[in-house]
């Protein structure tokens, strides 16, 4: 592995690389609509920051800055942001997705989640990504606000900071963990990676870690910044696959290449919402055990659709966004409503024709057979105060009942009755045995009952 010894600059030669012409101007060029924000060795100084001339690159310099960085969130007017007022939301006009992978087993290992990470995000037709050094133990890589919707679920995406970068990376990082392993395995072989590794510990992202959990004014390091710990550049890269350290020496860089790619409009709209439909299945976990005493399966009833919630019925007619979701939405809604595995496979695949795009075979058999190894458990669609799985989608049109159930399951039953679905309400048993409490429909029911079970021979 190759090493840079960090020997620290001198403050004249910090400034004068600072106050390049390439260099200051890499830096005005990013710097609009963001924080931008001088740092030392101890920490951040003065915020809100924002830069509009090389002189104030170079004042900063001046007042011990070593290195700069930029916010993720884009900004109507940086200047105006508060801590007190906390009014991020209202000055917000997007965010860039910066992806932070750092390596703690050597430069390698970081350029392999990188290779990896590229090419899972070329399988969501995302291929404008920008990557640069970090300037110590890994890479960034950038997707711009551009390459995104600017509405998901019917909200302003900018309003959904910092909830969706973070389900974004976590997605693919659960893309990509199985990869990963192996291939730091084959890099590193498993005696190097795990000896004195706590068995609790036995994943790539100990090894290589890849930043989730963004908050509020997030920094990254600029683009060209010096990093205070090798005083080597964040220098921007087209091929992570050749990438030396000494070509991030302060005196080899020179300012050509741009971090942030030109992309396509909402080229990262797929990739959006198979990570929001990830998200929404898998991590908030929306399925319930339903309780014996208040389950709401009634045996031999099978509920017709004319009888189903708007929600369902809307469902139905077909998706462009959500489909994953009401997948599980539909299957455990029919399951409950009384149908049999083979009608809810014909239900949903004549659905998935009507999708605007629609979900492959393999994706629906996998899940009809996963829910089919529940036999524990009954499981419910998601209630109906879970945004993400009716309003944010479009199908939620609530009429009177609506108001009054929590769950769609409780819909048919709830506005028409058993009886207004064809089924005879069954009468509460009457008869109980004194010893296990018990209870039988008829006095012969619990006769028999206490002569086999209890041994009694005269029923009082």
């Amino acid at each position: 592995m190759e090493l840079i010894s960090p020997v620290p600059p001198s403050r004249i030669e910090i400034l004068r690389y600072y106050a390049r012409e390439d260099v200051s101007q890499a830096l005005l060029e990013i710097a609009s609509g963001r924080e931008f924000v001088g740092a030392t060795k101890e920490g951040y100084l003065s915020r809100p920051n924002v830069i509009q001339f090389k002189g104030d690159i170079v004042a900063l310099v001046k007042k011990g800055a070593t290195s700069f960085h930029c916010s993720v969130e884009r900004w109507s007017n940086p200047m105006a942001l508060s801590t007190e007022r906390r009014n991020y939301d209202a000055l917000r006009t997007g965010f860039d997705l910066v992806i932070d992978i750092d390596s703690k087993i050597g430069l390698d290992a970081a350029k392999l989640a990188v290779k990896i990470l590229e090419e899972k995000l070329r399988e969501f037709g995302v291929k404008n990504v920008g990557l640069k050094f970090s300037g110590s133990r890994g890479f960034h890589l950038v997707l711009p606000w551009e390459a995104f919707p600017t509405e998901v679920n019917y909200k302003p995406l900018a309003l959904q900071y910092p909830k969706v970068p973070n389900v974004i990376v976590s997605f693919l990082c659960e893309g990509i963990r199985e990869e990963l392993m192996e291939k730091l395995v084959k890099l590193y072989t498993a005696k190097e990676l795990f000896e004195g590794v706590e068995e609790g510990a036995l994943d790539p992202f100990f090894f290589v870690e890849v930043e989730r959990n963004w908050g509020e004014r997030h920094l990254f390091r600029a683009p060209y910044s010096l990093n205070e710990k090798t005083w080597l550049v964040s220098v921007p890269l087209r091929d992570v696959s050749e990438f030396k350290l000494s070509e991030a020496r302060m005196t080899k860089v020179k300012a050509r290449e741009k971090f942030f790619p030109t992309p396509e409009p909402e080229e990262a709209a797929e990739l959006l919402r198979e990570a929001l439909d990830w998200y929404a299945r898998f991590v908030e976990g929306p399925t319930k055990k339903i309780e014996s005493k208040r389950r709401i399966v009634v045996a031999g009833l099978k509920v017709p659709e004319e009888f189903f919630p708007p929600c369902i019925k809307n469902i139905l007619k077909g998706l462009s966004d959500g489909r994953k979701r009401s997948t599980f939405t539909l299957i455990n809604f029919l399951r409950v409503m009384g149908y049999e595995w083979e009608e809810i496979e014909k239900k949903l695949l004549e659905w998935n024709e009507k999708n605007e795009k629609p979900l492959s075979r393999s994706f629906l058999n996998s899940q009809l057979n996963w829910n089919k190894t529940q036999t524990t458990r009954s499981l419910l669609p998601a209630n109906c105060d879970n945004d993400l799985f009716y309003k944010s989608i479009g199908i939620c049109q609530p009429d009177e009942t609506c108001k009054t159930i929590r769950n769609p399951v409780a819909y048919p039953f709830k506005r028409y009755g058993l009886r207004g679905l064809g089924q005879k309400r069954r009468t509460k048993p009457n008869f109980y045995c004194r010893r296990c409490e018990k209870s039988f429909k008829s006095l012969r029911a619990l006769k028999l009952h206490q002569v086999r079970v209890h041994g009694e021979k005269v029923i009082d």
